[in-house]
């Protein structure tokens, strides 16, 4: 071989050329048709490594990119492996159904690589046709994974903080279900079947969330004392509380116990699938058929603001009681206290803005 201008740069016999470099005991060679080309490599080459903009990876020459995105998989740094840590950190306190869906949508992409745009795109696709609310809480759901990605050094930054929380003024449902409409309602739910005719009746009771009560399994059921837990994984904002049903509600979660086979780690409701119970989806239907436009969600309204016109009952009790954090819930029922707890109600919310 015939040197060239260019150390390190050799024509071939046969007619080629051929650049070499080597660095840190690593030996790099490139055969080039032209002594041009060969140069041009051979002063890259050494440029690329003086500056960082070249790495050697494997005894092979790669852009800074490259080695990153290859460092990555071998760290195995996907939403994927971020949500399963999280999982078994013991530490997860977001609902199991926002975290399956947000493994099976976006696994695969690395975590420092997600953007606000591929997020943003998650939720409206996850969210379209839905209300504000719905909006929000898978917000919050993706919110905190990435929080946990930047808590175990995975990612600098959130980008889901600058995804602004949708409005939900206007959205909220004020219907109090009278009487005698709770009686046609409960008639028309016992007609449609069981699982709804109880689920109906417990959400009267109890002032729980639809989730709430679809989501129980049955260790989480005491059928002696009359209490349903809910663990902080069940509950809208994470804290953990027993509800306690009493009346013919209990008396109907008895009578379904005794047709249902109970296995303690098995859902309440489920379908003869194995398919969690669409309770408001059936709901819709059975109201439908007596010409009533009320919601499930109704029962937990309806039950607040009839809890909240008991002599003797606190703020404190009420907030507890429905499972809110914020005052401002507990403000929508403020109508309905007596003038003395809503003033207290109100020199409380004072305080805390």
């Amino acid at each position: 071989m015939t040197k060239t201008r260019v150390r390190g740069v050799y024509k071939h016999k046969s007619g080629g050329y051929i650049a070499r470099h080597r660095k840190s005991g690593v030996s790099l060679s490139r055969t080039f048709a032209s002594l041009a080309s060969a140069e041009r490599w051979k002063l890259q080459t050494i440029n690329g490594l003086d500056n960082g903009d070249l790495l050697i990876l494997d005894g092979e020459l790669v852009s800074r990119a490259e080695a990153e995105k290859k460092e990555r998989v071998n760290l195995n740094h996907t939403l994927d492996a971020l949500i399963q840590r999280l999982i078994d950190s013991g530490e997860c306190r977001v609902k199991e159904n926002h975290l399956l869906t947000i493994r099976n949508d976006l696994g695969a992409l690395f975590v420092e690589d997600l953007s606000r745009a591929e997020c943003l795109e998650f939720l409206d696709l996850r969210t379209k046709e839905k209300a504000p609310a719905t909006f929000n809480r898978w917000r919050a759901a993706l919110h905190r994974v990435m929080a946990y990605a930047i808590e175990v050094d995975w990612r600098q930054d959130n980008p889901v903080t600058g995804i602004k929380r949708r409005s939900e003024r206007g959205n909220r449902r004020d219907r109090v279900i009278t009487p005698d409409e709770e009686k046609a309602l409960q008639a028309a739910c016992d007609a449609h079947d069981d699982q709804l005719a109880l689920i109906f009746a417990l959400c009267m009771a109890t002032g729980a969330r639809v989730s709430e009560i679809t989501d129980l399994i049955w260790r989480d059921v005491d059928l002696n004392r009359g209490t349903l837990r809910l663990g902080e994984g069940a509950t809208k904002n994470y804290e953990p509380r027993t509800l306690v049903v009493r009346g013919r509600a209990l008396d109907r979660l008895h009578e379904y116990a005794k047709v249902i086979p109970i296995h303690k780690n098995a859902s309440v409701f489920i379908t003869p699938t194995g398919s969690g119970y669409d309770a408001t989806k059936q709901f819709r239907k059975a109201a439908d058929k007596i010409g009533d436009k009320a919601t499930l969600h109704d029962c937990r309204h309806t039950w607040a603001t009839r809890l909240a016109r008991v002599p003797g009952i606190t703020i404190t009790q009420l907030r507890d009681a429905g499972g809110w954090k914020s005052l401002a819930m507990v403000a929508r029922y403020s109508h309905e206290m007596t003038d003395d707890l809503a003033e207290k109600l109100e020199q409380m919310l004072e305080a805390n803005q």
